[in-house]
């Protein structure tokens, strides 16, 4: 802890000298003119919808809400819900929770670490993009994410769910099922200051300190906002706490009277103890049967469970310089570079199913012979754990081009992106190597010594080109057919793949040496129709794609590899309402998808293109306002999810919220409810529904503001998940309170 609090203050004390140069500087002068550049990312859109929006009163103050201009099933979750009703110390996953069709609650509390996955319509995590100001991010081996390794809450300025592959202009790897868009806060044209700090259940700390510069008038109009983020929880399960930082600063340069520039960058890290071989992290029936349901590490040396055998460390950066120019009243243009950064370092046991004191990972008498003809200082008897590392930098940039013919207009734009990522496994004695010395260096083992289960390098490069027409045949109605097309190349460089210590290089997939291109063409037609000035229908019909996994590449017949993306194909209407006191949206959708991996046959060793599911649906959204600074809200989806041999994994039957938010002079609260409905799970077995109780209420003194947040009311424990043999629980209660002074 006391490492945590000097950091902070180092934090706060940066903060401060930051604070003080800018504030002169921004209240010198009068503010420079604001400028206005339509040309864009969908942040700016969406920008421009919630303030739309929030002209009525149902939709300012409902926690989700549909567009009138949408063309596909969309939930928007403004700043103002997140930071009312959300988890301080929490991450995207809880941002976007209430939304319908969303499954997925934490199995841990604290808001350290990654302890959960959310599904969107029964598409898993890495099924669906995830991006940041427009720009999609994910793992390089498939485009799964961390939710606790790049955006905290402070870092969220509005978020967007969008249940469907998008336009032509969405560019990531995964638009199959849909999209979660996390757009980062808004830099404020007035000078100000915040400092929040969170102290909660396993004594959870969250402290948020942010700067506004307002606008700087000697530079031009800079404005800059810089965001501190640090935190520190026991958490629930046992023996598990963890600590994490985020730094977030953001600059919008103006160019002259039709042109800004936007610099990004943040830098996160984490560590937490858990045990990397429980995926999801949880127990066994036999440790839930003698531990409980918090049961997770140990604090003994002599056990596999040790916390100092299982911990991750790790560090992301996310950063972009964005310039959008109105060039003239038709043209607009944007060029977006990006990059971003991931490395996690893991120590695990080989195997924690067991109880304590009772050794599965035990090095075996073959694995001490291969120890000993190579160097390596393994003994009988002793836990048998392992390093792992996986470390990668994508480097990007997105081209967009808006050309406005007066009856419509034409999108057109690119992208390039490139990575390069490392990976490897090596086994440790864990018991010789103690909890900080990494065994097995570099002068310490051979090229395809037996305790090497993984090394590998692997890189990929991508480029999609897209271009839709929105057609404004009248006032009302909007056409807007598109194309977009993907081209993937994948390569793999590895020394040795899956070698097994004990048994020798023999065993081992590898060396694998190789590259795969994927490409596929995708066609999008979409229209909206504005019935009234508040009434609106919508309908889209597009297609959407899957890169393979670098998974289906770990082969030994590489060459015969020979995969096509997965595809979708999406069929859905809705209909958005929103007027005074009533703000309501609903849709109907089927999506077809083809070309799912499966193995091959057995004299392939390799996988072939035969899966094929369906989803289909029906979701809603609704609030009303009764008046007196009351809202009530509600939304559900029935939702389907099939595959040949049943129906899939790991994808909620239905979900269903509803609630109440109350706003009044200096008082603030909601309460709300979120059920998750029956799905089976990756081990085959059924799992009922769990469901979710929160509540917050908070005063606002002017200068301070006061804020009481309780999650899980209920105390529900339910199980959330199973695989491999593992239970994982819904996070019990958790009681927040919440200080925050204004400047």
């Amino acid at each position: 802890m006391s490492k945590s609090l000097s950091s902070r203050q180092r934090l706060f004390g940066c903060a401060a000298v930051i604070w003080t140069a800018c504030s002169g500087a921004a209240l010198a002068d009068a503010a420079a003119p604001p400028i206005n550049v339509s040309a864009g990312t969908e942040g700016a859109d969406v920008q421009a919808v919630v303030v739309s929006l929030e002209k009525d009163t149902a939709a300012a103050a409902a926690p989700n809400k549909a567009s009138l201009l949408e063309t596909q099933p969309q939930s928007i979750i403004t700043h103002a819900f997140i930071e009312q009703a959300t988890p301080e110390a929490g991450d995207y996953t809880t941002t976007v929770l209430m939304a319908p069709s969303i499954g997925g609650i934490a199995a841990n509390g604290g808001g350290i670490g990654d302890s959960n996955k959310v599904t969107l319509r029964g598409f898993q995590d890495g099924q669906y993009n995830l991006t940041y100001d427009g720009i999609a991010f994910g793992d390089t081996n498939d485009p799964t994410h961390h939710p606790g390794d790049y955006f905290p809450p402070s870092t969220i300025g509005t978020a967007v769910v969008d249940r469907g592959p998008g336009a032509a202009g969405d560019l990531g790897q995964a638009n199959l099922g849909g999209a979660i868009h996390l757009f980062s806060p808004t830099v404020s044209d007035r000078f100000g200051a915040s400092q929040k700090a969170t102290y909660g259940t396993w004594n959870t700390q969250d402290y948020v300190t942010q700067l506004q510069s307002g606008q700087i008038s000697q530079t031009g109009g800079t404005k800059i906002m810089l965001n501190l983020e640090e935190r520190s929880s026991d958490t629930e399960v046992s023996q598990s706490p963890g600590v994490a930082q985020t730094q977030m600063i953001k600059i919008v340069q103006p160019i002259g009277l039709h042109t800004t520039l936007t610099g990004f960058s943040s830098h996160s890290y984490s560590r937490f103890y858990t045990s990397d071989a429980s995926l999801p992290p949880g127990e066994t029936a036999a440790q839930i049967a003698a531990y409980g349901k918090n049961f997770s590490l140990t604090n003994n040396p002599a056990d596999e469970h040790y916390y100092g055998y299982n911990h991750e460390k790790k560090q992301t950066d996310f950063e972009y310089v964005d310039l959008k120019s109105q060039l003239s009243d038709k043209l607009d243009i944007e060029d977006q570079a990006y990059t971003y950064f991931y490395s996690n370092k893991t120590i695990s046991a080989n195997d924690v199913s067991g109880l304590v004191g009772v050794n599965t990972s035990a090095v075996s008498a073959l694995g001490v012979a291969y120890g000993a003809a190579h160097g390596l200082n393994i003994h009988a008897g002793d836990i048998q754990g392992y390093d792992k590392l996986n470390r990668y930098r994508v480097v990007g940039d997105i081209l967009r081009v808006n050309y406005d013919l007066g009856f419509g207009t034409v999108r057109s734009g690119a992208i390039l992106e490139n990575s390069w990522t490392s990976r490897h496994k090596f086994y440790q004695d864990e018991t010789t190597g103690g909890v900080a010395d990494y065994k097995f260096k570099a002068t310490a083992f051979v090229p395809y010594a037996t305790n090497i289960k993984l090394l590998e390098d692997s890189s990929w490069s991508q480029y999609q080109l897209f271009t839709d027409f929105e057609w404004r045949p009248t006032d009302a109605l909007t056409i807007t057919p598109g194309f977009k097309y993907v081209n993937f190349t994948r390569k793999v460089s590895a020394p040795l793949e899956n070698g097994v210590l004990g048994n020798g290089p023999s065993n081992s997939s590898g060396p694998i040496n190789g590259q795969n291109t994927y490409d596929a063409n995708l066609y999008f037609l979409t229209a909206n129709y504005r019935l009234t000035p508040y009434w609106s229908l919508y309908a889209q019909s597009a297609s959407g794609m899957l890169i393979p996994s670098l998974s289906f590449e770990q082969v030994a017949n590489f060459s015969l590899n020979n995969l096509k993306p997965q595809e979708s194909v999406s069929y859905q209407t809705g209909t958005v309402f929103t007027k005074g006191a009533i703000t309501f949206d609903a849709d109907v959708y089927k999506v077809d998808v083809k070309n799912a991996e499966i193995a091959g046959p057995a004299l392939c060793q390799c996988y072939i293109n035969g899966g094929s599911m369906e989803y289909s649906g029906v979701e809603g959204e609704g609030a009303y306002t009764l008046g007196g600074g009351l809202t009530l809200f509600t939304n559900g989806s029935v939702n389907s999810a099939k595959q040949a041999s049943g129906m899939v994994q790991n994808a909620p039957k239905w979900t269903s919220a509803f609630g109440a938010i109350y706003n009044v002079g200096k008082i603030s609260s909601t309460l709300s409810y979120k059920e998750v409905g029956a799905q089976i799970s990756s081990d085959g077995v059924h799992l009922g529904a769990y469901d979710t109780i929160n509540g917050t209420i908070a005063y606002d003194f002017g200068r301070f503001k006061a804020k009481l947040a309780v999650f899980n009311l209920a105390d529900d424990r339910a199980v959330t998940q199973l695989s491999g043999g593992f239970y994982a629980f819904q996070a019990g209660r958790q009681v927040q309170f919440t200080l925050q002074a204004k400047y």
